[in-house]
């Protein structure tokens, strides 16, 4: 009697994995083979990557994520404690990094030792897929979203290995001269035809991303959820741009998955990280349709001390104060404007008390 045909799957987690491997390659064939077709030959061998699942709490997910890297050598980088667990599921590779920061740092700088680049995924990736379009050869802005959706409804998406997509992010991040590359942050293949194929300043997802040996940037261990977004902040900042590939689009379970950051994530936590990366990067993050729990990265709304050509208001339209207390937003905000253009801050001099006073007052006021 097969597996399959028994209530329980007896088999060894090595077992799994070279079967799960087998299945998944056939899977993903066709869309490799375009991703292949794109990089015209010159992606660099899997072997030349650091690939790192960083994981914690979820030794179950080890047999489901190595069928789907043969040929990436994973290295699995978890909580501490948690080491024997994993081994124990099916991994060959395992070291305990601690927290989620710790731990994605500690694969940035295994790969720099290596010299190679790091390509870091979440341990409950489902499925990445290539939406390939013929509109991208001379690719102009879809009218609409509805228009978006009809190219990538004429186009071809097929599923794609985690090897395969880390070499196109590669490839794309050495056409941009960009140091970190990401796919499109959820599956929606509409919107990302909506975009550009490689976008520079948008966000790049923690989920699946290929950051270069030669940048320096490094996640903030202060924050223990959407460090990712910082992350793409340093990127931009240090070095101009990222290299965003939008045509890959990503689908995960960490919303619902057990364990990983589901174990931290409440409303409490949400608003300290936001809070953090408001005031680190002051203008960029804006709130979210989807609730007070997200936030939208806008390089273009940047402060001056950033390069942007604004100052940032902490009061929203309500003229309810979103970040800070009053006082502590009065200096960070004089503070800014002694580190920007000095024409810029002498034409904001005479009138900064006034600036600073939320809309409310500054309507009474007049």
């Amino acid at each position: 009697m097969s597996a399959s045909d028994s209530d329980e799957d007896t088999r060894k987690p090595a077992e799994k994995i070279k079967d799960g491997q087998a299945e998944f390659a056939e899977e993903t064939k066709k869309g490799d083979a375009l991703l292949k077709k794109v990089t015209k030959g010159e992606a660099k061998p899997l072997s030349d990557f650091f690939f790192c699942v960083i994981s914690a709490r979820r030794p179950g997910n080890v047999v489901k994520m190595e069928s789907t890297l043969k040929g990436c050598s994973p290295t699995w980088i978890v909580a501490t404690g948690d080491k024997k667990a994993y081994e124990e599921g099916g991994a060959t590779k395992v070291i305990e990094g601690g927290g989620l920061c710790a731990s994605r740092n500690k694969g940035l700088e295994l790969a720099k030792k290596l010299n190679k680049p790091c390509v870091q995924l979440s341990d409950d990736l489902k499925v990445i897929s290539f939406v390939s379009c013929k509109e991208d050869k001379n690719w102009t802005k879809p009218s609409s979203l509805s228009a978006a959706n009809v190219r990538a409804k004429a186009g071809q998406i097929e599923p794609v290995s985690p090897g395969a997509a880390a070499q196109y992010i590669d490839y794309q991040s050495k056409q941009t001269s960009s140091k970190l590359g990401g796919t499109y942050p959820c599956g929606n293949a509409g919107q990302g035809c909506a975009m550009a194929p490689v976008a520079a300043e948008h966000f790049v997802v923690g989920d699946f991303f290929v950051s270069q040996p030669s940048a320096s940037c490094r996640f903030d261990e202060e924050l223990t959820l959407k460090e990712d977004y910082d992350f793409t902040c340093q990127h931009i900042h240090a070095y101009g741009r990222v290299a965003r590939c939008n045509r890959l689009t990503l689908l995960a379970e960490h919303y619902v998955n057990e364990g990983g950051a589901v174990s931290i994530r409440n409303a409490t936590e949400e608003k300290k990280n936001i809070k953090r990366l408001r005031s680190k990067w002051p203008g960029v993050f804006l709130g979210s349709p989807r609730g007070d729990s997200e936030v939208r990265l806008i390089w273009d709304k940047r402060d001056v001390v950033l390069g942007g050509n604004r100052v940032f208001e902490t009061y929203d339209v309500r003229g309810k104060l979103t970040v800070y207390d009053k006082d502590e937003q009065k200096e960070l905000r004089r503070k800014r404007l002694a580190k920007g253009e000095k024409r810029l801050a002498e034409a904001h001099a005479s009138c900064l008390e006034e600036a600073l006073l939320p809309p409310a007052a500054k309507k009474a006021k007049k």
